[in-house]
């Protein structure tokens, strides 16, 4: 199974807007038209489609931290954010969101930075779990209503 990142265009949007999440997970995970059309007034965002062959599978956004402008007191400003991630519902199960969190890991390599950063949802149904058994460690830290966490690299 191979997941490439590619850069969204104007030929793959369409692809990436389809996609969903199953019907036990809304409010868990941000819809992609969101993230498209908040990605332009994020500072340092970059949002990527994630591909199997010619199929979308789902699609990931990452902010750089020295680019980002409204860092708030007690952010890490030396971890790569990982904004969003999304699988489509009849994706998931199938190694793609472990293969998106080693993409996650090889962007912060790329950007030089020691570690990466997210927050998830803690309810019913969330990744949050999924995150732990990567790696991630809660930081303490709730944000935006979300737990932060952290995986050093």
């Amino acid at each position: 199974m191979m997941l490439e990142r590619r850069e969204v265009t104007r030929d793959t949007l369409h692809d990436l807007i389809r996609l969903s999440v199953r019907d036990d997970q809304p409010g868990l995970v941000t819809p992609n038209v969101v993230t498209l059309a908040e990605a332009p007034y994020e500072t340092g965002s970059r949002v990527w489609g994630l591909w199997a062959g010619t199929r979308a599978v789902g699609l990931m956004a990452m902010v750089h931290p020295d680019l980002y402008r409204w860092h708030e007191p007690g952010d890490d400003t030396e971890a790569a954010y990982l904004w969003r991630l999304m699988i489509d519902r009849a994706e998931q199960g199938k190694g793609y969101g472990r293969a998106a969190l080693e993409q996650a890991v090889e962007v912060a390599r790329e950007w030089d930075l020691p570690r990466v950063t997210a927050g998830v949802t803690d309810a019913p149904h969330s990744k949050l779990g999924f995150y732990e058994h990567f790696g991630f460690r809660r930081t303490g830290r709730i944000v935006g209503g979300e737990v932060e966490i952290s995986l050093t690299l």
